[in-house]
């Protein structure tokens, strides 16, 4: 059973395959993740600090797409999450300062939804995750953690596999 972020991210990355030496491109795709020192060197302009769980997610990769995933149909999908794009770092920060409002976009969907997380200046652990569209305003977060988020994401992988 999968009980840690770095956990449900090794499991997603099972399911992307290795960038091909030719250039041609798989999907889904991630890129590579970055060091610690280049995230904080990345964000350091922001008015605020990210939670611990966000430097996790970008030192395992900074962005890709992971809409190819063997996620649940439809009619299940309310039960499980999903990612269409996982934004790069540098688009991230760009869009939080554009936002001036505290939040930070990690995901992206096709349909217009985009997830987020709220920076703050005390250091948190957790991310809560908040999800809307854009034209809409989120006052409660749809998961407390990206952990959940993430293991959310696995658990729907695994029920669809299964099905197969």
């Amino acid at each position: 059973m999968i009980s840690t972020l770095n956990e449900a991210l090794e499991f997603i990355a099972n399911y992307v395959p290795p960038k091909s030496p030719d250039g041609r491109i798989a999907y889904p795709i991630l890129e590579d993740g970055l060091s610690y020192a280049e995230i904080k060197q990345k964000i350091k302009d922001l008015p605020f600090d990210l939670p611990t769980e966000v430097y996790e997610l970008y030192q395992w990769s900074d962005g890709g797409f992971l809409g190819n995933l063997p996620y649940p149909g439809r009619s299940d999908r309310g039960d499980y999450a999903k990612i269409d794009k996982f934004i790069s770092l540098d688009r991230a920060v760009r869009l939080a300062k554009d936002w001036g409002n505290g939040s930070f976009p990690l995901f992206e969907y096709e349909d217009g939804d985009i997830c987020f997380t709220v920076g703050s200046q005390v250091k948190q652990k957790a991310a809560p995750i908040f999800c809307r569209h854009k034209s809409s305003a989120s006052e409660q977060p749809k998961y407390d953690s990206l952990t959940t988020m993430m293991i959310k994401l696995v658990e729907g992988i695994q029920a669809e596999t299964s099905r197969r």
